[in-house]
């Protein structure tokens, strides 16, 4: 059915969220940049093939249907797909149920075609930072395709690779592995796709993006390496899939310090995307703000500057001035303006990206509390204490409401406020809000292998603040 437009990946290139420590999210304050890979999504379900998008069987694979109910669920279905472009993602959701509704009504719960809304609606949910009903959204696309196409189907091992995907943003690494494993199995084994076919280069690049996360970097290096070469045979060294494979390896790169391999891998994913997808391409404004984290770490600010000002420019140009990627990069330039001592300029780029997410994301979500974040320590650099105890107290309680306490951006957020707690010398404060960064960061090394990489700053920060009291009650025991 031409008219069921879905999104067959949950890729999502604005899945900024300070969650799990995982490749696509945004970097919570002071903890170093976390990176976002190229488009792993498109708003169309059946795509041209140049976009290197999976999608869940061709327009012509489903029944034929008639009548005011087929009409109806189309014009649902066409909606959604407009509000989801738009960046309008509860509609999208409403849209896409009612279209799942109606079209269970006609073919039965377990139709392929009804797995193809269920999963566009988990996309949605995705899209607004709702990890957990939108897992169950696509463990139940997952299960239709199981049982309606087969355990072996090529849409079972995309449902497992959206599966996947999800279980990694929710820290679930394990879980998430298993899921691109068996993906991996379907694809290698599927007389459809076989080893050399794009999908398994895909799915290479899913597991090398939680391999990465993980801090096993030579296995997320050979699968990058391994998706590069199985695509640049499958499709040419030019197509954007390659890239997405380079700018993962330049992830790697980020991750283990070597800044100038990560630049170079960058911008050679940079070119394909420019040549083969345009400027303005969602996947090269992304390869653009990776580009710029790797300038700012080899001190290139001015580079990095005009890197996320070309992805600002090209964001405007085809988003407008109201979606969230263009509050991703007004976030990161805000950040590169932080640096160089540009407070004034940084202020305004966060309040902006803030009303933003605010507006579309809503005020219980965790991009809307990284902005938060960052107001909070450019008005602290800037000496109003006041709004910078608004602000952060404001993004630690966003952050416990919708991740619990024992997350790793909600202790991220506790650690930026205990520093304000330090700075105004509340110390029993501010030793509180480090021992909760740091018991919660802990706790995350059976995941991480080498541990969160901002546990060694929260613990160095709680022993300062430790020290200081210490020192405050040596100078009230001193004799007068």
């Amino acid at each position: 059915l031409k008219w069921i437009f879905v999104l067959e990946s949950n890729r999502s290139i604005v899945a900024q969220t300070t969650a799990a420590p995982c490749s696509f999210l945004h970097r919570p304050e002071c903890a170093g940049p976390m990176f976002v890979p190229p488009e792993r999504a498109s708003a169309l379900g059946e795509v041209a093939p140049s976009t290197g998008v999976r999608v869940g069987g061709s327009a012509t694979d489903a029944p034929a249907a008639h009548g005011d109910a087929c009409h109806e669920t189309r014009s649902f279905a066409e909606d959604a797909l407009e509000a989801f472009k738009k960046a309008d993602y509860q509609l999208a959701l409403t849209k896409w149920g009612k279209a799942c509704e109606l079209r269970e009504r006609s073919v039965g719960p377990e139709h392929p075609d009804v797995a193809r809304f269920v999963n566009a609606m988990g996309n949605a949910q995705s899209k607004m930072g709702q990890d957990k009903p939108a897992l169950e959204s696509y463990r139940r696309a997952l299960a239709i395709r199981e049982k309606a196409l087969g355990p072996k189907h090529p849409d079972t091992a995309r449902a497992l690779s959206n599966c996947g995907v999800v279980l990694h943003k929710l820290g679930e690494f394990d879980k998430a592995l298993d899921c691109h494993r068996r993906a991996l199995n379907i694809a290698e084994t599927s007389q459809v796709l076989g080893p050399e076919h794009p999908d398994l280069a895909r799915t290479l690049c899913d597991m090398g993006d939680v391999f990465d996360d993980t801090a096993q970097y030579h296995q997320a290096l050979q699968c990058y390496c391994r998706a590069v070469t199985v695509q640049q045979k499958a499709l040419g060294p030019q197509h954007p899939d390659v890239a997405r494979a380079l700018v993962g390896i330049g992830n790697v790169n980020m991750h283990k310090a070597s800044y100038k391999r990560a630049r170079e891998s960058y911008e050679r994913g940079l070119a394909i995307q420019e040549r083969t997808l345009g400027r303005c391409h969602p996947a090269t404004t992304i390869t653009l703000t990776n580009c710029g984290l790797a300038y700012e770490k080899l001190g290139s600010w001015d580079q990095a500057l005009r890197m996320h000002e070309r992805a600002l420019t090209a964001q405007r140009e085809t988003l407008g001035n109201s979606h969230p990627d263009v509050a991703r990069t007004l976030s990161h330039l805000g950040q590169a303006h932080e640096a160089t001592g540009a407070l004034e300029e940084a202020f305004k780029c966060h309040s902006e990206a803030y009303s933003i997410r605010e507006k579309v994301l809503g005020i219980e979500h965790a991009d809307t509390a990284q902005s938060l974040g960052r107001l909070g320590a450019v008005s602290r650099r800037r000496g109003n204490t006041d709004k910078a105890m608004e602000y952060l107290s404001t993004a630690f309680a966003i952050n416990e409401r919708v991740f619990g306490p024992e997350n790793p951006g909600t202790a991220i957020a506790a650690h930026n406020l205990g520093a304000l707690f330090q700075r105004i010398g509340e110390l029993e404060m501010a030793s509180e809000h480090f021992k909760h960064a740091v018991r919660t960061l802990q706790a995350l090394e059976g995941d991480m292998g080498k541990g969160h990489p901002f546990l060694q700053y929260a613990k160095e920060s709680l022993a300062r603040c430790q020290a200081a009291m210490l020192a405050d009650s040596g100078a009230a025991m001193a004799p007068l």
